[in-house]
């Protein structure tokens, strides 16, 4: 008989002491059925009640009702002489009692031997029983033991008879009572609580991998960060699937005793052995263990390893030993277990979001999934300023605070400031005692000094501190330690602030343990008091001073310096407000520590600085904004020296000999308007790599005998007054970047004429651009002509056919005011990959002939103001992005013919008065583009479209499935036809916390398909990365949006999988499946993006005859359970049907067309507006 079970959506305690009892008739089936069932629920961890576990001496009536109430299901044996056992009757009444108070409780019925029908009407040897009782019994419990008889009969159970092996019957048991007890499990795990967020979901996802072998899965992240929550999860839920599953914690200890010893009480706790096997060498296991491990499916989780040889060989030894199916979880804080060798997935980790931080802050401090009404304010305190997605902050403060008032709560978010919650430390500090010496100075360095600076330059200078940066970094990033973000191009290293206050308190503690020496100083205020206080400063290697906070004259601080000899990073910020070159006994004792490595000096008041000898480990020297004219009179010996800062240094006027600086690579004198000249012993150096000359308005040469074959790149952008380059570069020298727009030089120097193979050349508009050689460079950037000799735009139409632009990958044109339109022939680029137009300000439109570049995949114009109509763009393109383009209205059409590619991005940000046919070639670009790709080759196909959203068009897009919230629940009804063409959108909040327009977002949904009782099960996700404006190196661009926007995507593989999971669950259901809809956006560096709502839309790819997408079927076979509309849409008729019709027919029709497509919207507007005014009243 087949089993089926109901359970309501209350659930068990999980603290219920068995998880089976077992009613049977002893001296019918103890001795054989029962026996070996039970010996079954116990090889497979099945806690079970049996009549023999009852303690010999106790109550025996009262212990077997006291078992009954605790446990979770039961499994009741009908057997021949069942009903003759008035003990076995009460059991049974006991049982169906407690099934009446509980609907979660399951019980099964097993007719061993008997015809149901017996039990169910009390016929047979029940009827010879029953006579029996009516004799010998109370006639009121007779008449309860035949009602639970009947009532237990009537229930879904197994049948064993003469022609039924027992064997077989007791794996089908154990098979259907595994998830009901699996899933009560989860319940009560969630109730715990458990978030169940996109960490959890992607390892989830990652355990759906078929594989012919053992599956290693590793999950990886800080402490704390929430890994054994996920994987205790994932255990709960998954392990009916499996013959065995354990669970195995690692500590310190355990470690310490020895792989043999580790294996040994994994194995056990595998076989369910009462006591541990005796394993002597891993690789020389008795067979007899083998044999029976050797074919057994099995779940295993090894949380918290911290030693990779340990996990290498255990994962071998899986391998070996388990059978193909099996999965492995290994949770660890250190990246380094898991590359080691063997694990096939590595997930990280991320922080809670915003939304599920206050859910799980909440559950803990009120019982409650959001915060009090009177607490919100305080609760967002605690998970946005302090807790920061880190699940083990979230859940200790949260027990912390339950209970307490608000005037509590705001002393203990203030102490916590000062004094970080110890438990949450104790935690934290297990991967910083597990660091060596050097990763201890490298993570203190960063938690002091340099949090948030660029990693490369990091780098350089812990290495020389002899620190061995590069490996020492690698290693925190591996133990989740510290992370890193990317702005444009550059990297960056940043940890989180509990870990940053982890490592305050740890110096704090190294101080009391030091007699009063602290090594690193970061609070201006606690250096004010240790001045002030004339305490030891001899050991202090880095010191940060705010020298607008400090509250003691700032040359005490200054001529301290000299008292540091172990001074390795110095950073003196803000004003100094006094004269020091009037301070004689400041000059006089000024001196600079032989051991810095690390100066910044930014807005230093000095016009020049004192005689002194500069320290001779120096690898990196900011002075930036500072007073200074000139830095020393006299070469300096700094053999380490790397990196120069003096940007906008306004009074320097003189840059010096650096002749002694043999080891640098980069010099930065940006926005130096005094700057009259440039040393030319700079270019002869041999390792400089990047010389900054911007905005240096004074500069008017830059001349040297000699040029470095190591320079990189030179940069003198808006050198208004720059009039002479005659720095001899070899022809041999390429990959150079020289970029030299917006001087006084009229014609192109001579002494670049004869290169080759540049990287990126920008230059004025010039005639004598023409005579640049073939291959001169891959990237060329324009700006306006300094001599106007014709109009620009008949100008470019002269340089344009010539040999450097025919080779052309990347053209530029930046900040061009006279360059009112492009020229015709610009199709002549055909090598030309990449186009871009900045501040090109009198720009109206592009010309069509531009749809004729064959090779160009991306075109981006940004900030042109007067441009109002984008043609139909070449059928190569697959980045196309205008930003800031304030009076763009028409776009014809995104492409020609779109390729079949299998990628594209169109992005139109703060575009706002595009009018209603640009949305409608944007939505006909969608639909072809599937169209083309609806029959999948086996590649990924993504396409997304970034835009304002109107209200006129856009979001009548998504009628039917439309939510104002992050998530949207859709039932799939019976007739919806299977298509893989899934559309889904966002609406992006303007209001953001951060300028958006200079981000990478991270965007996408999570699908899930309901299992009833408000359980859901993961099916697949769709993940965009990108930057929905694109980088402006520019700062003078705005790209805070003005207006909210929607992000609309097609992604093909997840939808793919989405149908293939409603196939799948259509088979024996008449039920529609219900599907729930997540959506996400945040930064790279997680910062959280505001979604004001979402939407899906289903594209059934019809193809009719003249080869276009019907879209009349995109919304049938769905129910939204947001908003009730009537579609309306199988009345459009959109295909093509102009073929031989005459010029004025076919504009009638496409009128026509257009007018019923606006029509069409606009029923579903009126539709929308109904439905939200009948939600509002």
């Amino acid at each position: 008989m087949a089993l089926s079970l109901a359970s309501s959506s209350s659930s068990s305690p999980l603290t219920a002491r068995y998880d089976v009892f077992i009613s049977f008739r002893g001296e019918d089936t103890r001795n054989g059925f029962t026996s070996h069932l039970h010996a079954a629920f116990l090889r497979n961890q099945i806690q079970t009640f049996i009549d023999y576990r009852i303690p010999k001496g106790g109550v025996v009536w009262n212990e077997l009702v006291e078992a009954i109430r605790d446990s979770k299901l039961f499994v009741v044996i009908f057997s021949e002489n069942y009903a003759s056992s008035s003990w076995c009757l009460r059991e049974l009444v006991e049982i169906m009692e407690c099934k009446k108070k509980n609907e979660q409780v399951i019980v099964i019925p097993v007719f061993y031997k008997i015809e149901p029908t017996h039990v169910r009407k009390q016929s047979g040897s029940y009827r010879r029983a029953f006579d029996e009782h009516e004799r010998s019994s109370n006639r009121k419990h007779v008449q309860q033991w035949r009602t639970a008889l009947t009532e237990a009969s009537d229930l879904s159970g197994f049948t064993c008879n003469h022609h039924r092996q027992e064997a077989e019957l007791i794996d089908e048991i154990v098979k259907e009572i595994f998830p009901n007890l699996n899933s009560n499990c989860y319940r009560d795990e969630l109730k715990s609580p458990f978030i169940c967020n996109r960490n959890y979901t992607s390892v989830k996802s990652l355990l759906k991998f078929k594989s012919e072998k053992v599956l290693v899965i590793g999950i990886w992240g800080m402490a704390g960060i929430g890994k054994t929550t996920i994987a205790t999860t994932l255990l709960h839920e998954c392990s009916s699937e499996y013959e065995g599953h354990c669970f195995f914690a690692f500590s310190k200890n355990l470690e310490r005793k020895g792989l043999n010893h580790i294996c040994a009480k994994l194995l056990s706790q595998l076989l369910n052995q009462d006591q541990d096997l005796r394993i002597d060498n891993i690789r020389v296991i008795h067979s007899s263990i083998i044999r029976k491990i050797k074919h057994r499916k099995v779940f295993v989780v090894l949380d918290d390893v911290t030693n990779s040889q340990i996990a290498v060989d255990l994962i071998q030894l899986f391998r070996n030993c388990l059978s193909s199916g099996s999965k492995i979880i290994l949770t660890t804080r250190d990246r380094n277990v898991l590359t080691s060798g063997g694990v096939e997935e590595i997930h990280e980790v991320k922080e809670m979001n915003f939304e599920d931080s206050l859910k799980l802050f909440s559950h803990n401090a009120f019982n409650d999934s959001h915060p009090k009404k009177d607490y919100y304010e305080l609760s967002t305190r605690v998970v946005a300023d302090y807790a920061k997605g880190i699940p083990l902050a979230l859940t200790i403060l949260g027990s912390f605070l339950r209970t307490k008032g608000k005037s509590e709560w705001d002393s203990a978010l203030r102490k916590l400031r000062k004094y970080p919650n110890p438990d949450i430390q104790q935690v934290l500090r297990l991967s910083y005692d597990a660091l060596d010496d050097d990763e201890k100075n490298i993570l203190l360095d960063v938690a002091c000094f340099f949090h948030k600076h660029e990693i490369e330059k990091i780098t350089r200078i812990l290495n020389s501190c002899g620190f061995f940066a590069d490996i020492g970094i690698k290693s925190l990033l591996d133990k989740s330690l510290v992370s890193i973000y990317s702005n444009s191009s550059y990297k960056y290293i940043k940890m989180h602030s509990l870990i940053q206050k982890m490592c305050w308190k740890i110096i704090h503690e190294e101080y009391s343990k030091n007699g009063g020496q602290q090594t690193r100083l970061w609070n201006t205020e606690e250096v004010c008091n240790i001045f002030q206080d004339e305490r030891d400063i001899y050991g202090v290697e880095s010191m940060i001073v705010d020298m607008n906070e400090i509250t003691i004259d700032p040359s005490i601080i200054i001529i301290a310096l000299r008292k540091m000899p172990k001074l390795r990073l110095l950073a003196l910020r803000g004003n100094i407000n006094m004269d020091l070159e009037g301070n004689r006994v400041f000059l006089e004792d000024f001196q600079l520590p032989n051991d810095l490595r690390y100066i910044e000096w930014n807005k230093c008041p000095l016009n020049f600085v004192p005689s002194i000898s500069w320290p001779q480990k120096l690898v990196q020297l900011s002075m930036r904004d500072s007073n200074v004219q000139k830095l020393w009179n006299t070469p300096q010996n700094l053999p380490s020296l790397e990196f120069i800062d003096l940007c906008s240094c306004k009074r320097l006027i003189e840059c010096p000999n650096l002749a002694g600086a043999t080891n640098l690579k980069t010099i930065s004198l940006y926005r130096c308007e005094s700057l009259q000249d440039v040393h030319p012993s700079i270019f002869s150096l041999p390792k400089i790599q990047n010389l900054y000359v911007n905005f240096c308005t004074s500069l008017k040469r830059l001349c040297s005998n000699y040029c470095s074959p190591s320079l990189l790149g030179l940069w003198a952008i808006g050198c208004s007054n720059l009039e002479e380059f005659s720095i001899p570069i070899m022809s041999d020298h390429s990959n150079l970047t020289l970029v030299l727009p917006a001087t006084a030089l009229t014609e192109v120097p001579s002494t670049i004429m004869h290169l080759k193979n540049l990287e990126w050349f920008g230059f004025n508009i010039s005639y004598s651009l023409q005579k640049l050689p073939l291959n001169f460079a891959s990237k060329i950037s324009l700006k306006d002509p300094i001599k106007h000799e014709d109009d620009t735009c008949i100008m470019l139409s002269r340089i344009l056919p010539t040999p450097a632009f025919l080779s052309l990958k990347q053209l530029s044109f930046f900040e061009c005011k006279s360059l009112s339109k492009l020229p015709y022939n610009i199709h002549v680029l055909q090598s030309l990959q990449v186009l871009h137009l900045q501040s090109c300000h009198v720009i109206t439109s592009l010309p069509k002939s531009i749809k004729n570049l064959q090779q160009l995949m991306e075109l981006m114009i940004l900030d042109c103001e007067l441009l109002q109509y984008v043609p139909p763009l070449p059928p190569s393109i697959i980045y196309f992005a205008a930003v800031n383009c304030k009076s763009l209205k028409e776009v014809s059409s995104l492409t020609s013919e779109p390729l079949r590619k299998h990628k594209a991005c169109f992005g139109f940000h703060n575009c706002t008065k595009l009018d209603d046919d640009a949305y409608e070639a944007v939505l006909k670009d969608l639909k072809s583009r599937i169209q083309l790709v609806a029959n999948n080759d086996g590649y990924p196909h993504r396409f997304c479209y970034y835009l304002p959203s109107k209200e006129s068009i856009i979001n009548e897009w998504f009628p039917d499935y439309y939510s104002r919230e992050a998530s949207i629940i859709v039932e799939v009804a019976p007739d919806h036809k299977i298509s893989s063409c899934l559309v889904g959108c966002i609406l992006i909040s303007q209001y953001q916390s951060f300028n958006l327009g200079k981000k990478k977002v991270i965007f996408g949904w999570e699908c899930y398909l309901g299992k009833g009782c408000n359980e859901w099960e993961w099916i697949a996700c769709s993940g965009n990365r990108t930057p929905l404006s694109r980088y402006v190196s520019d700062d003078v661009i705005t790209l805070e949006m003005v207006s909210d926007h929607k992000v609309v995507w097609y992604d093909g593989e997840p939808s793919k999988k989405i149908m293939e999971a409603i196939k799948e669950r259509r088979k024996g259901t008449t039920c529609n499946p219900i599907l729930k809809f997540e959506f996400y956006a945040h930064t790279e560096d997680n910062e959280e993006v505001v979604i004001k709502g979402c939407g899906i839309r289903w594209m059934h790819v019809h193809v009719s005859h003249e080869g276009e997408i019907s879209p009349d079927a995109t919304h049938e076979g769905y129910k939204s359970h947001d908003l009730e509309l009537e579609d309306e849409s199988d009345e459009l008729e959109l295909e093509d049907e102009s073929d031989g019709l005459e010029l004025e027919d076919i504009e009638r029709k496409e009128n026509r067309k257009r007018s019923e497509f606006t029509s069409w919207f606009q029923r579903l507007l009126l539709s929308c507006c109904r439905a939200n005014t009948e939600e509002e009243i």
